[in-house]
Parts: structure tokens; sequence; C-alpha cells
């Protein structure tokens, strides 16, 4: 049976999904992959874990929820791209970790705390791509230039662009 729900905007309509929670001043940014739902520290107490992207040049932040506060905030290196949680010691308590893919790395954290860090060899760079940024550099091309040519290059790129060029 379908159950006529009040949308964000104020609107009735008939659907099976509800919003549990819709906070358009939540301030989070991120992608369904950057979001891991896990009882961090094995009390029953799920919370959501968001691996936030910072946006309008702020810098990338791991939050941690629960309901609609956040309780934790800390700091990323650089772009998340996914999370999730797990259990990584087979003995009592069952806690999980949390693992966090981050730019070239990924960090794994017990208790929020930081745990291990794997860092991932690099990948060759795009010599079209270090070249544009050189020229960046010396004030030969503009900051629109840069962003045009880096658009141009990320569609028929071989070589994938950098976390840096990317953002």
């Amino acid at each position: 049976m379908e159950k006529e729900v009040q949308s964000s905007d104020g609107s009735e309509f008939n659907s099976k999904w509800l919003d549990a929670h819709y906070d358009p001043m939540a301030n989070i940014h991120t992608f369904s992959a950057c979001l891991a739902l896990a009882d961090l520290h094995g009390d029953g107490e799920y919370k959501l874990v968001v691996g936030d992207l910072g946006p309008n040049g702020r810098q990338p932040r791991l939050k941690v929820l629960k309901g609609p506060s956040v309780l934790t905030e800390s700091p990323l290196p650089s772009l998340p791209s996914a999370a999730t949680a797990f259990l990584m010691d087979p003995h009592e308590p069952r806690t999980p970790a949390l693992a966090l893919a981050s730019g070239p790395c990924v960090y794994v954290y017990k208790n929020l705390r930081p745990y291990f860090k794997f860092s991932l060899p690099p990948l060759p760079s795009n010599p079209l791509e270090q070249d544009l940024w050189n020229q960046a550099k010396e004030d030969r091309i503009d900051p629109l230039t840069l962003k045009e040519m880096l658009e141009g290059i990320r569609e028929k790129a071989e070589v994938p662009l950098s976390v840096q060029s990317l953002r």
C-alpha cells in the first residue's frame, strides 16, 4: 500500500519511500560511496560516517554523525572516494574499523583514531597536464584557460588527470 507523503518542498505525492532526514543546510557534500553506517564503538549505536568533499575550496573532512548532529570532524589530506566499515579482529569485543580511501591512500581508523595508512604507488602523470600547470605557475596562462584545457585533456586522455587537476 502506497502512503501519501509530503515532500521537502511541501507538495504531497504518493511514494513507497519516506524522507528519513532531509536537511539542505546540513552542509554535507559527498557521494554515496563515501557514506558508511557503522557501530564504531561496539556499543550498539550506529553512526553515519561521511567523507565530505569540502566544496568551494574548503578542506575535505571525515564527519561522524549521530542523527542530525555532527559528533566529530577530522580533516582529510585529499578528496575522499570511498568509505566502509569492517571487522578486522576475530576476538571480542568485535569493534569495527573504518577504511576511508582518500587520494592515493587508504586510511584505516579504529575507535575513530588513525590506525593504518596504506599508500598506493603513484600513477604516471600526464605530460600535457604537467606542462599546463607549469605554464600556470609561470603566469603564461590564466586560470580560466587552464580549466578549459584541463577539461579537454580529461575528455580525451588515456592517462587520468591528477586529483589536483580534477579538483
